[in-house]
């Protein structure tokens, strides 16, 4: 009986680990490794027979971890609605929603009738969780002769501009059929996971990868409907940048493909023009 039990036992270990673990090969192009000779407007003249390096690596992710990202993040809408007799009750429970929220990594903005992504509160639930995943991406630009801490950049930002750009919906619906409020973002592993993301969930994953590993400062800077991210490095000639609390920071756009240090012109032109904020990552 002793010996069945045992085999029993060792055959599940077994199957759960086979089930709670997915490995994923990932391959990119790094667009900084390019011999850029000149721009002209948004259009980079290349040095003919320049290529740019490909990286590659397999991340494992385990799966119960991607789940309870998943389900850590966003609200029942049933939250948003509630009724009232007084503006005193309102304002209870408006501010009881607003608590309640954050906690599940959600802003509510004053009114009660907006909401948005806690980006702090996202990042720093992620960050123990893709450390090894920074790690793993970290070695395989360093197997390629990757020493600079602006070249190890590039590979994160390359990385994450390599998977699909994807607007998230608003919501996402739990098995029961309930509404969870999620203003349009993903966590860092969801996007990870599903390989695609929209310029908030991209700036997440990039952000929780570079700062697991303490690889680099970042800030997002947000304009219009769009976000961006920038990072603390020294700045070179070419550069787009902000100067915020006496330091530059260098703009990335982690959309599509574009090196460091460079962004679209109407995102440029906005900043040039102060259109922006910058969002402070704690």
């Amino acid at each position: 009986m002793y010996q069945i039990k045992t085999i029993l036992f060792t055959l599940f270990l077994a199957t759960a680990q086979a089930t709670a673990e997915t490995r994923t090969s990932f391959v990119w192009n790094d667009i900084n490794t390019r011999e850029v000779l000149r721009w002209e407007g948004d259009v980079a003249v290349v040095q003919q027979g320049s290529s740019m390096q490909e990286l590659s690596c397999r991340i494992k992710l385990d799966d119960s971890d991607v789940d309870f990202a998943i389900h850590s993040f966003g609200i029942p809408k049933s939250w948003t609605s509630f009724s009232y007799r007084t503006d005193k009750e309102l304002a209870e429970k408006q501010n009881e929603l607003k608590q309640n929220a954050a906690k599940h990594g959600i802003t509510m903005h004053e009114g009660g009738n907006q909401f948005s992504v806690h980006y702090d509160w996202v990042i720093s639930q992620s960050k123990s969780s893709m450390r090894n995943i920074a790690k793993t991406i970290r070695s395989s630009a360093r197997r390629k002769g990757y020493r600079s801490q602006r070249a190890l950049v590039g590979a994160f930002t390359s990385f994450v501009q390599s998977l699909t750009y994807r607007i998230p919906p608003d919501f996402r619906t739990t098995d029961d059929g309930e509404k969870i409020l999620t203003a349009g973002a993903m966590m860092p592993l969801e996007t990870l996971s599903k390989q695609w993301g929209d310029c908030d969930s991209k700036c997440m994953l990039f952000a929780s990868l570079v700062r697991s590993i303490e690889l680099v400062d970042v800030c997002f800077i947000l304009m219009n409907n769009h976000i961006f991210a920038a990072v603390q490095l020294r700045s070179q000639q070419e550069d787009h940048s902000v100067r915020y609390k006496n330091k530059d920071w260098i703009l990335v756009e982690l959309t599509d493909a574009w090196p460091i240090g460079r962004v679209p012109t109407d995102h440029r032109n906005g900043v040039i023009l102060g259109n922006y904020e910058v969002i402070e990552l704690q």
